[in-house]
């Protein structure tokens, strides 16, 4: 059990998974080695994101690290082999948490980080949607001082996420940032004292289970086309999702729900 996330998680292997209401709890749980990423976890974690991605009744997930730190990057004792077998975490036709080559959520996930957040561990955060930081996290992506690139993804998501300088500033130097420097530049979006961190997140995560499921996804899809494609793929990519969201039954419960000044009672369709 964390000593900065307290909730009721019965966790057992690598990778604990809980449903909370319409949220996906996915807790990397290797706090001896402070969850340092091996290929048990990689396993383990492709497994959690299919569940979730398969499951219509959850809409969100949180993911999170047991123990005192959320993830201290891959476990280097292991990660040659890893790294030799070119297999860092997926098998063919599996989900990819890096978000690179394997099957990639549609739906969205919020980080919730402490203590230590970095290498592979950070590029997990920055393939979902945002972060949350608890006080005193430090943050780094030091691959560069191993021989190494930051090849689960962070290479690419810093630049789109901080911008080339700020990006550059710590890709190439491998150094470390607190957690107010991740706030400024734009890495992370929000810091809370360590003993809010789950509840915080948990509370956004609600919040985003409670919106629409399609426009959510909708939103998710363009947003994620335009990081990748540029803005006139996204664009054009539009048209075609208003279509199939304007007639549903989710659209028009939100006006109804607007004119009532009530919540809206989504069902995915």
């Amino acid at each position: 059990m964390s000593e900065t996330i307290q909730h009721d998680v019965k966790v057992g292997g690598c990778v604990s998974t809980e449903k909370r209401g319409r949220v996906f709890l996915i807790g990397l749980n290797r706090p001896e080695k402070r969850n340092a990423l091996n290929g048990e976890m990689f396993d383990a974690l492709s497994e959690a994101y299919a569940r979730y991605e398969r499951d219509d009744d959850l809409r969100c997930a949180v993911l999170y690290g047991e123990g005192s730190a959320y993830c201290a990057g891959a476990d280097l004792v292991e990660l040659k082999s890893l790294v030799d077998d070119d297999r860092l975490m997926y098998r063919v036709g599996e989900y990819d948490p890096f978000g690179l080559e394997g099957s990639r959520l549609s739906k969205p996930l919020v980080a919730a980080v402490h203590g230590m957040c970095f290498a592979g561990g950070l590029e997990l955060a920055l393939a979902g949607e945002f972060i949350i930081a608890a006080e005193g996290t430090k943050f780094g992506q030091p691959e560069v001082a191993r021989g190494l690139f930051a090849f689960g993804g962070g290479a690419a998501r810093w630049p789109q996420i901080v911008g080339y300088g700020n990006a550059q500033r710590y890709l190439l130097t491998g150094d470390i940032l607190d957690a107010d420097e991740a706030l400024r530049i734009g890495l992370i979006q929000e810091i809370v004292p360590p003993a809010e961190l789950f509840d915080r997140a948990l509370e956004l995560a609600n919040t985003v289970a409670d919106a629409a499921p399609m426009g959510v996804r909708s939103s998710l899809a363009i947003s994620r086309r335009a990081a990748i494609d540029g803005i006139p793929a996204a664009i054009k990519a539009i048209p075609a999702l208003r279509s199939e969201i304007v007639g549903t039954d989710d659209a028009a419960e939100g006006v109804v729900s607007f004119k009532e000044r009530r919540a809206g009672r989504y069902v995915g369709h």
